[in-house]
């Protein structure tokens, strides 16, 4: 009857420290998956932003100081692209899309590039154009080029398009950059309230008629 008992508590001790086991692993292994979930969206949102960038940059990169043949501005086709490229990121997770002038790849990363004024505040004569992702992608969709190219009025005039430099001589011509800054919430809020995304791509203009 004595060893039964003891094999009975010891079991119930055994249960007992299996338990204890669960719940202090239990909220390390939740927090690890939920982690890896987190993240995941995470690092796909960051490989669409920078996908965004560099479409918008390309486009620029082509078009130049020039228009399209359909008559609208550069900027209106960069921020064409860069709204068709940011499928699964929402407009309202967007903070700000930077249209700027570069200094090429020896004056530093993309990101480093763009001036700390177009970074927290509006568009700079002869350096950049800051645009409201709502207010432009509306314009986008509505095919409305006014909202861009309308000077003094229109968010391209700062840094204008049709000033951007692809000539005469290949020294002279312009680098163009794009930035998004992303302020994604997390889907947990266990690791805060919002990520940052800060992404920028840079590209040199396509030649015109050099001498």
């Amino acid at each position: 009857m004595t060893s039964l008992r003891r094999r009975l508590r010891r079991r119930s001790s055994d249960r007992g420290a299996a338990l204890l086991e669960t719940l202090l692993v239990a909220p390390v292994f939740f927090a690890l998956v939920l982690g890896i979930f987190e993240f995941g969206l995470i690092y796909r949102d960051i490989l669409t932003t920078s996908d965004a960038v560099a479409n918008g940059a390309r486009t620029g990169a082509v078009i130049g100081p020039r228009t399209t043949n359909s008559g609208v501005s550069a900027d209106f086709e960069i921020i064409r692209q860069v709204r068709n490229s940011l499928g699964s990121v929402p407009v309202e997770w967007i903070d700000r899309i930077v249209i700027f002038k570069a200094n090429g790849p020896g004056a530093g990363s993309p990101s480093d590039q763009v001036p700390n004024a177009c970074k927290t505040g509006g568009s700079v004569a002869d350096v950049c154009n800051v645009y409201d992702p709502a207010n432009a992608f509306l314009a986008v969709d509505t095919g409305n080029d006014t909202f861009f190219s309308s000077c003094p009025s229109g968010r391209a005039c700062a840094w204008r398009p049709s000033s951007r430099r692809n000539g005469p001589t290949t020294a002279a011509i312009d680098y163009l950059g794009v930035y998004i800054r992303v302020e994604r919430p997390y889907v947990s809020g266990l690791f805060g309230d919002v990520f940052t995304i800060d992404q920028a791509y840079i590209v040199r203009l396509e030649p015109g008629m050099l001498d």
